[in-house]
């Protein structure tokens, strides 16, 4: 199954706003120039808000066997990055700008509304507009380090996130243009490009076993969390279970028809 993520979503129904999403199966880089080296940690995120749509999630393909893939039980070879973990490399970070860096791993998983295809709250608030998020993804994606761009509702600002072992965030501050209608803010992600990897192989195997079946029916990017989010049949919380049970952190798991069946 492909893993190379340009412009993707997580989310079953046009009518919802997606997360906007981008991955690269690159090795992670940090091209760009010192402006200042530092580490800056500030306060907890709040839950992401979403963007709409470019694409839907890929359908889970037959799977093909790895022996890089985690054994059921080993839930730990998906364990979030910590900021202990962050913090030991040396980044490169622009005090006192208009664009600012959080080093706290971004990881905030929305929360599917009981009943429904969408999150729970409000997908986003009055204000926010295309031109807020967009060109900011149009002029990332095509960093090796890039995850995605999450327009956070709470906090009403939007979060571009990046892989764990990025560091020269200055060149990004140096990339985005300011002054911003909306505050920017960059984060590392809380889980790592080969963590997706082994988790998409995982699914792949798990949808193997008589027990699952097409009952996971699909997954998709999820930038808010640098993982997945992962589709099963309405009511069927026995997969939904085992798909937590194995993936942890790095899966989301959403309940919906298979896409084009609503």
């Amino acid at each position: 199954m492909r893993f190379d993520w340009s412009l993707t979503a997580a989310r079953p129904l046009a009518a919802s706003l997606l997360l906007v999403a981008g991955c690269n199966a690159r090795t992670p880089g940090s091209g760009g120039d010192a402006a200042t080296t530092g580490a800056k940690s500030q306060g907890a995120p709040a839950s992401p808000s979403a963007a709409p749509p470019s694409s839907r999630p890929e359908a889970a393909p037959a799977a093909s066997r790895s022996s890089d893939v985690p054994p059921a039980a080993d839930r730990a070879a998906f364990s979030r990055v910590t900021l202990e973990t962050i913090q030991r490399a040396q980044h490169k970070i622009t005090e006192g700008h208009a664009v600012g860096v959080n080093l706290q791993p971004y990881c905030e998983p929305e929360v599917q509304a009981p009943g429904s295809t969408s999150p729970v709250g409000e997908m986003a608030w009055p204000e926010l507009r295309v031109t807020d998020y967009q060109p900011l993804h149009d002029l990332l994606s095509k960093h090796p380090s890039f995850i995605g761009v999450v327009p956070e509702r709470k906090r009403r600002s939007i979060v571009v996130v990046f892989e764990p072992d990025f560091q020269d965030w200055a060149s990004i501050q140096a990339q985005i243009p300011v002054p911003r209608r909306v505050p920017v803010e960059l984060r590392p992600g809380c889980h790592t490009r080969k963590q997706r990897e082994l988790a998409q192989q995982a699914l792949e195997a798990l949808r193997k076993e008589p027990a699952v079946g097409s009952a996971l029916h699909a997954w998709a990017p999820d930038a808010s969390i640098a993982g997945l989010r992962v589709f099963v049949l309405p009511g069927d919380t026995a997969t939904a279970a085992l798909v937590a049970e194995r993936l942890g952190s790095i899966a989301n798991v959403w309940f919906s028809r298979p896409f084009g069946n609503h």
